[in-house]
């Protein structure tokens, strides 16, 4: 009879033979590894396009457009953001004057 150590003993060593074989077939990191040359990415579909790009979008329509209702979105929430807080503040300061 095979006491449960045992049993767990040897799935773990399995497992470990498993992993080395995996690993052996993986290559290094460093090998093969192509160099690319500096760039920045598309906010909205994550291409590679050139750094001086502004803004940082493709030439697709597409993301053209989602990235011009994101900034309108950005830019109404900023509004409404700012627009509370001096709301809040303005209120404030009436009650300590009044």
């Amino acid at each position: 009879m095979v006491s449960r150590k045992d049993t767990i003993m040897k799935a773990a060593r399995r497992t470990a033979k498993q992993a080395q074989v995996a690993a052996s077939r993986r290559t290094p990191k460093t090998r093969g590894r192509i160099e690319a040359e500096p760039h920045r990415h598309c906010v909205v579909c994550w291409k590679p396009i050139s750094l001086e790009s502004e803004p940082a979008i493709c030439n697709d329509l597409n993301c053209e457009t989602v990235n011009e209702r994101r900034e309108r979105s950005r830019k109404r929430w900023a509004f409404l953001m700012y627009s509370g807080v001096a709301i809040f503040v303005g209120m404030i300061i009436v009650q300590v004057v009044v």
